[in-house]
């Protein structure tokens, strides 16, 4: 089967959305299937693989981290139609989700559209006035989206109730988890990162993630200042970058945690493993993930994870491996602290992680997106007798 993934990024670009495109990918190549994907080009940057097709785009990644299509249809018609897929898999419902429905119209095939993010509540976070506004108009524009697609691909189960609490959207719609390569998760060693920043003999805690206002990152620094005051030797070791970047360090530097908090910004995704390695606890205090990714990679490097109770960690965390607790600056910094001062607490959280994260390898993530396509397909191909 012929594939073809409409994305507002790809590599260079390192996000959530990114590492899922690459990660099916190459779980459907396995599969015997022809991914082809369709992205904004980057100045400077050449693909090294085949079938990744670049849309022009203005590139912002130096101060947006992000490059904007320029969506103009005609530039890439030739090359989609030669393609000949046999469905599109849209990953954004703006600038190349437009373009994938005109597409799916054009060649008569179905789109299937993954919901990545809580999209009114990143809207409603970034529009300083008129917010509620503007995330009313979000959810009106995501209802017309979802109308033009044959099947949607939610990553948890609380993303499917949300799709029929809020969108009324309760048929064509597929749980599928996004995969974690669980290979590059073993036999990784904590010793490179922590003698890199000096944190032999320290609590470590880890977050990664975009550093942005909506990750929660203010109530983390908030339960940083009292978990400190318990365990005087902890570190917050926080991996990523983003908007928000300076507005924390400017934070840190005022509550004093200058030589506590470190900042290590963007590494390859291939040195992660190693970051996870080197923590005592993942810390993940975001309420607007629809899956937490992190929390699947730490569980998959044996790490307890702590986490709001939100969408996502919660259905990740079904199966232990962490625990959940109240969006409040003392009920995490609680459990952090027990799980950092419970003698064995740190060792069978672990376990259950282990456990726990069998369940999102690439092969079965990718047998379950194929159950997805194939859904797709057969509607597609039983509304074609009333269209």
């Amino acid at each position: 089967m012929r594939i073809a993934i409409f994305s507002n990024a790809y590599l260079p670009s390192i996000s959530g959305v990114v590492n899922s495109i690459m990660l099916f990918r190459k779980g459907l190549i396995a599969a015997g299937h022809e991914v082809h994907i369709f992205a904004p080009e980057y100045e400077g940057y050449d693909d090294a693989e085949p079938y990744i097709f670049r849309f022009p785009s203005l590139d912002l990644s130096n101060q947006l981290d992000i490059s904007i299509i320029v969506p103009l249809k005609n530039l890439i018609e030739p090359t989609v139609e030669g393609v000949k897929p046999a469905l599109i898999h849209s990953q954004h419902p703006i600038w190349m989700g437009d373009l994938a429905i005109s597409f799916a119209r054009s060649l008569n095939i179905p789109l299937v559209f993954t919901f990545h993010t809580q999209y009114e509540k990143y809207v409603q976070e970034y529009t300083p006035i008129g917010s509620k506004l503007a995330g009313l108009i979000t959810d009106e524009f995501i209802k017309r989206y979802l109308r033009n697609c044959e099947h949607v691909v939610v990553p948890t189960e609380s993303i499917r109730e949300m799709l029929a609490k809020d969108y009324d959207i309760e048929r064509g719609v597929s749980v599928v988890p996004t995969p974690v390569d669980l290979v590059k998760f073993q036999d990784i060693q904590p010793g490179k990162v922590r003698a890199s920043f000096g944190l032999e003999g320290k609590d470590v805690l880890l977050f990664v993630g975009r550093l942005a206002r909506e990750k929660g990152l203010d109530m983390l620094l908030q339960a940083f200042t009292l978990i400190q005051k318990q365990r005087p030797g902890v570190r917050l070791l926080l991996l990523g970058r983003g908007p928000y970047e300076g507005a924390l360090k400017a934070k840190v530097a005022k509550f004093g945690f200058k030589d506590l908090v470190i900042f290590a910004g963007a590494v390859p995704h291939e040195d992660v493993p190693d970051y996870y390695a080197a923590a005592d606890v993942f810390v993940f205090p975001s309420t607007t993930e629809t899956q937490g990714l992190v929390i699947i990679e730490a569980m998959a490097s044996g790490l307890p994870v702590v986490a709001v109770r939100a969408p996502g960690a919660v259905d990740v965390l079904t199966e232990g491996g962490g625990v959940l607790t109240e969006n409040k600056p003392e009920t995490f910094a609680r459990e952090v602290v027990d799980i950092l001062a419970v003698p064995g607490r740190q060792r069978e959280l672990s376990k259950q992680a282990l456990r726990a994260v069998k369940r999102y390898s690439i092969s079965d993530a990718t047998a379950r997106m194929l159950d997805a396509y194939k859904t797709a397909l057969d509607s597609w191909e039983s509304r074609g007798q009333e269209r």
